[in-house]
């Protein structure tokens, strides 16, 4: 008798929830990939949006301090650059401690007039309306001259509003943060994913290295599931600041978990002086040399320009270093027009602006100086290449089992051909 040999065990499946869990990823993926490409991509862009406006501001941002020249004030270089550039109004400007920097002044083209309407309609071709194109002027503190100017105000503003809202108002705030939502779930959904069945030797060598001598596909699915692996906890983190930012419910837990306060801009407004047309404000001058005394540490100083005389509180900064969105060892203020003290706002509304700063810090990796610039920068790169690679994974697995579905068809055929010729 010959002997039965016994069948080998079944090759174990995927279990269920793997199987769910990987048809979620993959058509949540598919959904939202390009969106999650935008706002990843516009978000690692802006990281080093203050080291990419110092670059394209050149050599307009020093020039030769003449000897025992006195610098002009604030208000006579903003009468300068409002002559040289009549079509755009300041909203803030910097100065700084050393002799030879330049005055920074931070415009906007102003609105067109209209008389019959209180809100200046959008005009065709030039920006956005109101609030105009941003723009940084470099001038000679010391003769009031525009030595240059860069639009990177502008493109960062614009980048900016590509990650928070893609340029489409609420709307697209709406589907930033459903994107975000999806994103979250990828991330967790990609863990249990990469989670092996068992641990061993090749498994953990699959897991965590990038196989050397494959082709583009498999060199393309390690790079997507070692890189998301490695990435997945600073993403996530990055992802949770940006749903804070992106919902107000979000907001509204986070200041309420930490000390702070929802309405805490309704509240301020309570401590703020009143508009006194009899009251003479102080000098921007005045301001800025009391900043440079009271933080000796810094060498710049930052001061909002009020839209209008009524305006009592002004925003000082004074700081190391003053970017777009970062403060670099220094402190912001309110601080009372007539008199230079600052606002004494409760504790509850000061701890708002905390908790606000904290969380832009952490989303965008300014806390951690330039080692956080370069670490949120990398992870950037990874998530934004995680929808490409994904869908480079699908695309190739889709190719395949076509070229599968075409072999079979093929030896299917070819067994009725042979088997027509053993009947014929």
């Amino acid at each position: 008798m010959e002997n039965k040999k016994t069948n080998p065990k079944k090759k174990q499946g995927k279990s269920l929830t793997k199987r769910i869990t990987g048809w979620l990823h993959l058509w949540f993926g598919l959904v939202s990939g390009i969106i999650v490409l935008t706002v990843t991509l516009s978000g690692t862009v802006f990281v080093f949006c203050d080291e990419i406006v110092d670059l394209c501001a050149g050599t307009a941002k020093y020039i030769q301090a003449p000897a025992h020249a006195k610098k002009m004030s604030p208000e006579e270089l903003l009468v300068q650059f409002h002559q040289q550039v009549p079509d755009r109004k300041a909203f803030y400007f910097d100065t700084y401690r050393e002799a030879d920097r330049t005055f920074r002044v931070a415009s906007a083209t102003k609105p067109p007039k209209d008389k019959n309407t209180e809100k200046a309609e959008k005009p065709k071709g030039k920006g956005r309306g109101p609030r105009g194109v941003f723009a940084y002027h470099y001038l000679d503190p010391y003769t009031g001259k525009v030595m240059g100017s860069t639009k990177s105000y502008e493109f960062f503003y614009v980048v900016a509003h590509i990650h928070a809202q893609l340029l489409a108002g609420k709307f697209g705030k709406t589907v930033v943060g459903v994107a975000s939502i999806i994103f979250f779930i990828q991330l967790i959904s990609g863990l249990i994913l990469w989670w092996p069945k068992k641990w061993n030797k090749t498994t953990r060598t699959t897991a965590f290295k990038i196989k050397s001598g494959t082709k583009w596909r498999r060199k393309n699915y390690d790079f997507h599931n070692v890189f998301g692996f490695y990435s997945l906890l600073p993403a996530v983190f990055i992802t949770i600041t940006g749903l804070v930012m992106a919902y107000k419910i979000l907001t509204d837990l986070t200041q309420a978990a930490f000390g702070g306060v929802a309405d805490a801009h309704k509240i301020a407004e309570k401590y703020e002086p009143k508009y006194d047309p009899d009251k003479k404000a102080l000098s921007f001058s005045d301001f800025i040399d009391r900043s440079f005394k009271e933080i000796p540490r810094a060498n710049q100083v930052r001061m909002s320009v009020p839209r209008k005389d009524s305006a009592t509180v002004y925003n000082v900064v004074a700081a190391k270093f003053i970017g777009l969105k970062s403060i670099v060892d220094g402190k912001s203020k309110e601080v009372n027009k007539y008199t230079g003290d600052e606002i004494n706002y409760p504790k509850e509304v000061l701890m708002h602006e905390v908790i606000e700063h904290m969380n832009f810090d952490l989303h965008v990796g300014y806390w951690g100086g330039m080692f956080g610039k370069i670490f949120t920068f990398i992870i950037g790169i990874i998530c934004t290449s995680l929808p490409v690679t994904g869908c480079l994974i699908w695309w190739g697995r889709r190719n395949k089992s076509g070229k599968k579905g075409n072999e079979i068809k093929n030896i299917h055929q070819h067994r009725k051909e042979s088997h027509h010729e053993q009947l014929v």
